[in-house]
Order: C-alpha cells, then structure tokens, then sequence
C-alpha cells in the first residue's frame, strides 16, 4: 500500500533526492499539440539535468488495433529501448514531472512503475519549481545513451474490457461531465461512458498549480465506498494515471484500464451508457 511520500515528492525535497542520485526526466505533453511542441518546451528550459522522456514515442504503443485505445501501453522491449537511450538506470530512483494539466508525469510515474522501477512525481511540476526562485536551462545534459534495460511489467494491476465488463468494485470515469454523460464526444467513436461507471473528473484532483490536495480534500472528492476495489479509466489512458496517483497516495491500489473510453468505444460489441450517475 502507497502513501503520499511513496508517490510524490515535494520541490524543496528535489534537490537533497538528485544529489543522492536520483534521475531527472521531463514528460511534457498535451493532449491534440503537434508532436514535438513538449520537447520544444524542453528545450526553452527545464530543469537542471532533466532529460526529455517522450510521451508518444517511448509511454505509448503501436495503435493498431483500435480496441487498445489511443495510447496503447509499450510492451517491455519498447519501453526499455526508450529509456535505455536516455541512460537512464533502472537500480537508481526516478523523478518525473511536467506542466499543471498535462497529466503525462502520472503517465509516466504509473508506467514507469508498471515495468518496476522507483519512480515518483514531482508534486507542482515545473510551475511550482520555478515559484520556489528556482532557475531553469536550455542545454541538454551530457548523458551517454545505454543498453536497453531489461524490464518485466505487470508491477502494477490492469484491466482488460472483458474484465471491465465483469467488474463488481467501483469503476471510475475520469472524463469531463459532459463527455462521460455522451453530450458531446470531441475524439473518440461514440459517446457517453462504459455501463456502471462514475464519474470523478480528473480536473478536480489537483489545483491549478498543479500541487495534489491534501488527503481529507481528495476522500471528499472520491467519496468511494469502504472496502471495495477500485479500476480507473479515461480517454486513452493516460489521465486515469493521474487518479491512479492521486488514489495511490491515499493507499487506494486502483486498477488502470488502458484502453478506456477510446478502445472501448471502438469494440462495437461493448455496451454505452448515457446520462448521470
């Protein structure tokens, strides 16, 4: 069971973490901007040290197959290519971060953590650091790319649609109101949201500097049953991370469905509720 510390990690705490080896990676990434628009970020400025984890490329498989959703998860080969390339060492802890909004660090901090490694996010992301006087730069750390890192995944619990549909725990639609009631569907299929589910916004679990509310704050916001298990979903998989963050550091163990509204949306033998709760 996880709790805040194990999750998160505060800006004032970087740098004693980096200075006992801890690594540092960027993950900016926004949902529809043209791909490359977060590394340009990057380079603009980032943390000292910090290198550029993309989303797209390393966090994300091949889309394929429709039913898997617009951000697939990496098998273990992909992922451990991609961040074997940033040198990145999977026997020393990670720190990830990114803008408020963005949700790609709970993408990362949750696959990271799915393929085994110690990862944790940096609560306000770049926002809060450079609101502690905290400077930025623009040059690319020295790093020299290494092997591929031989990863097994499954660390952390997943569903599969089959296993959605049969889900008797409490399963959440992070999705904006509108969009888990089928009023209006920008992006994927068909609209509306999987039968059975409710709906906690992901916008509503962190403030908009980014920074997690505090615990009886989040319990409030969830207001889940006692005892009973929990599975997460979103668009495409990658907001649903956030929650399974935030459920995390309240020592909820959710389970992620990756392919959510999008793969199930595509699977025209799967069932679409309409409507609130």
């Amino acid at each position: 069971m996880s709790t805040r510390d194990d999750v998160l990690i505060p800006v004032d705490a970087l740098p004693a973490a980096l200075a006992a080896g801890a690594q540092l990676l960027d993950v900016r990434w926004t949902l529809g901007e043209q791909p490359g628009s977060g590394f340009g970020r990057y380079l603009q400025g980032h943390l000292p040290g910090a290198r550029f984890l993309d989303l797209e490329a390393v966090l994300t498989g091949p889309t394929t197959d429709p039913t898997r959703g617009r951000h697939p998860l990496p098998d273990a080969d992909q992922l451990g290519a991609g961040l074997g390339a940033l040198g990145v060492d999977p026997s020393r802890p990670v720190v990830v971060y990114d803008e408020p909004g963005g949700f790609a660090a709970g993408r990362a901090w949750w696959v990271l953590r799915w393929a085994g490694l110690d990862v944790r996010v940096l609560d306000g992301g770049l926002r809060a650091w450079v609101a502690s006087g905290r400077g930025l730069e623009t040059d690319e750390p020295d790093a020299a790319p290494g092997r591929p890192l031989l990863l097994t995944t499954g660390h952390l619990p997943t569903l599969d649609a089959d296993e959605v549909a049969a889900f008797d725990g409490v399963l959440i639609d992070v999705r904006g109101p509108a969009r888990y009631r089928g009023e209006v569907e920008p992006i994927d299929p068909k609209a509306g949201h999987i039968p059975g589910a409710v709906n906690r916004p992901v916008t509503g679990f962190w403030d908009a500097d980014g920074l997690l509310p505090p615990p009886d704050a989040l319990a409030d916001l969830l207001a889940l049953p006692a005892g009973r298990p929990v599975a997460v979903y979103c668009g495409s998989g990658v907001s649903a991370a956030q929650v399974v963050l935030a459920l995390a550091s309240l020592g909820v163990d959710a389970a992620l469905y990756p392919a959510s509204w999008s793969g199930w949306s595509s699977d025209p033998g799967r069932p679409v509720a309409t409507g609130a709760e």
